[in-house]
Order: structure tokens, then sequence, then C-alpha cells
């Protein structure tokens, strides 16, 4: 097979002349370079580690081709409970989150209470603050003796003993259910406003109730929603690494994730750790498989409509009850770790009563100070994070017009292999890429690059593919019929008509590298800390009050970074329409 067959411009995005398609079936080694070093790196970035991971777990520490590393593996002291503490962790945190999400989700989507925006609101601020940033909270919030909760109910509400412990298994499921929660809230209650009006209506006319309403039409048209986020939350809590080593350092006790990382301390056992995490693979893949199937088995059944005035249920005396609900989770998910977050943050020391005097500035100043560790850390954060936004635009582009515009064998292949990096999860991946980059990169926070660069690559292609598909070719003919060439066409008409969907990637990207902490934890080094590593390590320190600041400075920046999507937006919806 020739090379002009293996890269030409898809027939269907074209003119259908043959001249023009003569002309466009020529190979032009610029673009022919760009296409196949995107395609060599996104081998490098997901391929290849995914690949050792599956190796390593079949050899022995001598390197010899074993069968029994599983049984080995999970032998080991305390692997069992922490499997099993792994499996009730994302139970109850899936329970909890739907019996949070989903009546939240039909009193915002589906009812005339009051206050339903603030409960919105709450719901982005949880989802924006990560769960070890949570854990600082509610150390001051609930801490069995010096929880300012605690305090509280036992000199002014007559408890005897503190009723709240956040250094508990119960406190993390805690802690996980309020940062997932707004997955399950924002999944179905999108569900719930674009519910056709007209099928609930033609059930009422034909005599069903409210309740069989809901239950035989309302339900089952939202009912791939509710599964698709089931498995979200799923995957979470069994990834989950931040709030599972910050409490179960302090409450002893070990998840799967906890137990991977101990596997890599000096000196590291990689097969011993690959075998653990390839569990966690196969229920992710497994996962994934199941929500693809059976959302797909429900694609009959259409949401074409918007919610009406119509299908609003108005409560009666009701209505306050369902207000009160909200106020309690806005309050306990929101304004409580917040509030705690900044008070914490200026507080002289942890326990101090909260007074004028004892509100000071030096945990800032500490953190901002040049010889300190956090500093180190703010910067190299920020390092990583423009520089892997960067990256995962650059390269969601190519490949996303690769896959939207190219006639290529194995283009589907691409997108399967972006998106399966997205479904595995970080500490998992992370194992993989420090067996595969270790020798090379070693101390460097080109390691944490790749690794970053490699999970967050699925979020940039996605939203930039998206930007594509919505394009019409004819642009991008006219220009190449005017001479230009592929990499000006681009250049000049391409990327401008997909500059919003590019910018809301960098954007994205960027937050959530700033946010990462399992791949972090495993990847750097002394030199190498970012700001989610130095958190952890200065709750396990005791130094609450730094770790507070320094979360401060993520919650910050990250809030920031949401003022920037919407304003890309803006411009995105601008350019398309």
């Amino acid at each position: 097979m020739s090379s002009a067959t293996l890269f030409t411009e898809d027939p269907r995005n074209v003119s259908d002349s043959p001249a023009l398609l003569q002309r466009l079936s020529g190979i032009q080694p610029v673009k022919l370079l760009v296409i196949g070093f995107a395609i060599v790196v996104l081998l490098a970035l997901i391929a290849y580690p995914l690949a050792l991971l599956i190796g390593y777990s079949l050899i022995d520490a001598q390197g010899n081709l074993a069968f029994d590393t599983f049984e080995k593996a999970f032998n080991r002291r305390g692997m069992w409970a922490a499997t099993v503490n792994s499996t009730v962790l994302v139970g109850l945190v899936t329970a909890g989150a739907c019996a949070l999400g989903i009546p939240l989700a039909w009193i915002v989507a589906r009812t005339d209470a009051p206050g339903k925006i603030l409960v919105t609101l709450a719901a982005g601020i949880s989802f924006v603050i990560p769960s070890f940033i949570s854990v600082v909270s509610w150390i001051f919030l609930a801490a069995p003796n010096s929880g300012y909760l605690n305090k509280l109910a036992v000199e002014y509400l007559g408890f005897t003993q503190a009723p709240f412990n956040i250094m508990s298994f119960g406190g993390l499921v805690f802690i996980e259910i309020i940062g997932v929660y707004p997955l399950v809230f924002f999944a179905v209650s999108a569900a719930l406003h674009n519910v056709d009006a007209s099928n609930e209506q033609a059930a009422r006319v034909l005599g069903a109730g409210r309740l069989r309403t809901t239950l035989t039409i309302t339900l089952p048209l939202v009912r791939p929603a509710i599964l698709s986020a089931i498995i979200l939350v799923m995957l979470d809590a069994l990834s989950s690494f931040g709030a599972p080593a910050a409490i179960g350092t302090m409450a002893n006790f070990s998840v799967i994730t906890t137990k991977i990382y101990d596997l890599l301390k000096f000196p590291p056992q990689f097969n011993y750790a690959a075998a653990v995490a390839m569990p966690i693979m196969v229920v992710t893949a497994v996962s994934l498989l199941i929500q693809k199937y059976a959302v797909r088995a429900e694609n009959f059944r259409t949401l074409t409509g918007k919610a009406s005035s119509e299908q609003i249920t108005t409560l009666g005396r009701w209505r306050w009850l369902a207000a009160g609900f909200c106020i309690v989770v806005v309050f306990a998910t929101a304004v409580l770790p917040v509030g705690a977050l900044l008070l914490l943050s200026v507080l002289s020391s942890f326990g101090a009563d909260i007074t004028l005097s004892n509100l000071v500035t030096k945990h800032y100043a500490l953190i901002f100070d040049a010889d300190f560790v956090a500093r180190g850390s703010i910067i190299n954060s920020l390092l990583l994070a423009l520089a892997t936004a960067t990256v995962c635009a650059g390269l969601g582009l190519v490949l996303g017009w690769v896959v939207e515009r190219v006639k290529f064998i194995g283009r589907e292949a691409i997108t399967f292999l972006v998106m399966i990096a997205y479904g595995f999860p970080s500490i998992a991946y992370a194992v993989g890429i420090l067996m595969g980059y270790v020798n090379l990169f070693y101390g460097t926070l080109t390691l944490i690059l790749i690794a970053y660069a490699g999970k967050l690559l699925p979020i940039a292609f996605v939203l930039v593919r998206n930007g594509i598909q919505q394009l019409s070719t004819d642009l991008e003919e006219a220009a190449r019929i005017s001479g230009a060439g592929w990499l000006r066409s681009v250049r000049d008409v391409t990327f401008p008509l997909v500059r919003g969907a590019v910018g809301v990637a960098w954007v994205l990207v960027f937050s959530l590298s700033l946010r990462e902490l399992s791949m972090s934890a495993i990847l750097s080094q002394a030199d190498t800390q970012v700001m989610p590593t130095v958190v952890i390590q200065f709750i396990e320190d005791g130094a609450i009050e730094l770790a507070a600041a320094l979360s401060v400075v993520i919650v910050t920046v990250s809030l920031s970074i949401l003022g920037l999507i919407r304003f890309f937006s803006r411009k995105k919806t601008a350019v398309v329409s």
C-alpha cells in the first residue's frame, strides 16, 4: 500500500471534484511529519506505560515470568483489609452520592422550592475543591477533640463527648460523598431539564398519577444519566488517593491506592504495585463497557425537549422543607468548608480561640518565602500546569483534526487510545509512567509532565474535536485551493475557528493540573514537589494552618480558572454563531 493511501483527505469532507481529490491526496511532508510526530507522542504517553503495567504484573522481582505475582501481592500484610476497605468505600460513597444528588437534582429541576440557584453554586464549589483540601477544612471543624464544631456541641449543646470524628472511615466516606455528589447532581438535573414534556403530558392525559408518571416515564428517560453518573462516582471513589492518604494515616487504615503508594516507596516493588493496580484497571474497563453498552441500549429513548412550567411540581407546605434541605446541603458542602479553610489559614494556631488578636498572615508569608518548600511547589505547579495545558491543547488540536479530517488507517484506534487513559485511575497510570520513564527522567518535572499530559489529554481532545466537528470544511478547502499548505490552512483557518474550544481545553487542563495529587505523590521527589503533595505533607506533619494557606492558593486559582472557562465559552459561542 502506498503512503498516499495512508494520509488522504476524507472524501466526505472535501469537494467531489476528481482534480481536487487528486491534488489533496498527495503527501505534504510537513503534514506527514506533524501527524506522525503526534501519533508517536500518543503511543509514548499512553500505550507504552499501560503495556508496561500489564507486563510488570506478570514477572517476579528478578524479572522472570511468574503467574503467582498477584497471589503474593494480595497476600502481603494488610492488602486484603485494604481491598475490603476500598470495596466498602465505593459502595457507601456511591449510595451516599445518589441519595444526595438525585433528590437535589429533582428539587432544582422540577419543583418551585426557593434557593435552587444556591444549590447549583454549592455543587460547583464542591466539585472544584479536591477531597484532600476538604480534609483540611473538616479537620478544623470536626477533629475528635479540637474541632470547632465539637467544641460548640460540648460547650453549648449539652453533649458529654465530641459527636463528630472526621479522623475515621466514616469521616472519609463523608468527605468523598460531598466531593462527588455534584457528578450525580449535574448529570441528573441536566437530564430532567431536557426531558420532552409531551411524554409526561401524554401519560397524565391517559390517567397516570404524578408518581406513576415519574416511575414509568421520567425515570427511564433519565436512567442513562443516572447510570453514567454512578459509574463515574464509583471510579472516582475507587481511585481516590488524597483523602484516604490524609485520613488513613491518622486513623490507621488503608485502601488499595494507599497500598500501591506504599509499594513504591524505597525500595520500589514495581511488580507488586502493577499487580495490585491491575484489578483497578479491570474494574475500570468493565465499568466503562457497561456504561457504553447500557447507554447505547437506551438510545431509543430521547431527550428532545425542555422542561416546561407544567412539569414543575408545586410543593405547597413542603416547599420550605425542601428549601431547608437545600440550605443544609449548601451550608455543609460549600459554606462550612470554604469558610473553615479561609479562617484556618489566618488563625495563629490550630485550636486557638477565634479572636481578632489570633488572626495573622504569617502562614501566607511563610508559604511564599523563597527558602520554604511551599514556594518551590507553587512555582513547580504553575510551570507544570502551563506546560501540560499547552501540550494537551496542541496535541488535542492535531489529533482532533486527524480523526475528523483525514482518512487514516487506524484513526479510530487513535480515539480509543486517547480515551482509554481517561478511564484508568491516576495512581495506576502513574505506576506505568514510573516504570517506563524513571531511568530517563527520575527526579525531574519532565516525568510528572509526561503523566499529566497523558492523563489529561482526553479532556483537550474531546473539547477540540467537538469544535472541529461543528465546522464546515468549505473555508479549509478554499485556503488549499488558493495555494495554502496544510500547516498554513490549519494555522490561519482551522485554529481561529476553534480557538474558543482550544481556549476552554487549555484553561481546564491547567486547572486540573494544579490539583492533581495521585500521580504527583508517586512521581515527585524532594526537588519536584507540587502544591497538592506539600499540602498532604503539611497534614501528615500536623501543620494544618500551613496546609490551609496553601489550599487557599489552589482554590483561588481554580475558581479564577472557572472564570476564564466562562470567558472562552462565550468566545467559542460567538465564533460558532
